[in-house]
C-alpha cells in the first residue's frame, strides 16, 4: 500500500511541476525560413553560371584515368576564386583517389576567368564547393 501511495504521490508531483514549468516557457521564434541577404557582398560568377562551369570541368575529366570497383564514386571539390578571377586553391576529398586526382587536374586546367566576388565594394576571395560523381559499370 505504501508503494502505491508513493508512486501516486510521485506522479502527481511530476504532473503538477510539469504544468507550472510549461506555463513559464515562452514560445521560440521560428527562424528556419529567414533568408540572409547581404548588400555588402557579391558572389564570384563564372561566364554562363555554375552549371556552365560544372559542364566545362566535366568535359575535361578523362574517365579512362579513373579506376574503382563497380558502383558510384563521389568527390567534393572545394576551391577559391581570387580577387583577379582565377581559381586559386583546390581541395578535393572523396574515397576514390583516382577520381580526386582527375577532378583536381581538370579544375587546374581551366583557363576561363571568373568575375571576381566582392565584399564591401572590393574584390575578394570567394570559396565554392561542388560535388562530382561517377558510376562504374
Amino acid at each position: 500500500m505504501k508503494k502505491i501511495l508513493t508512486l501516486i504521490l510521485c506522479l502527481g508531483c511530476g504532473f503538477a511541476f510539469a504544468q507550472t514549468q510549461e506555463a513559464k516557457t515562452q514560445p521560440t521564434e521560428d527562424h528556419s525560413r529567414d533568408e540572409y541577404t547581404s548588400e555588402q557582398s557579391k558572389q564570384a560568377e563564372y561566364p554562363g553560371g555554375i552549371s556552365a562551369f560544372m559542364r566545362d570541368v566535366t568535359q575535361k575529366i578523362n574517365s579512362n584515368r579513373i579506376k574503382g570497383p563497380k558502383g558510384k564514386a563521389r568527390s567534393n571539390a572545394k576551391f577559391s576564386v581570387n580577387a583577379k578571377g582565377a581559381i586559386e586553391t583546390i581541395i578535393v576529398t572523396g574515397e576514390n583517389e583516382s577520381l580526386n586526382h582527375e577532378v583536381e587536374r581538370a579544375m587546374k586546367s581551366m583557363k576561363t576567368k571568373w568575375t571576381p566576388g566582392e565584399y564591401k565594394g572590393h574584390p575578394a576571395l570567394i570559396w565554392f564547393t561542388v560535388p562530382f560523381s561517377i558510376n562504374f559499370e
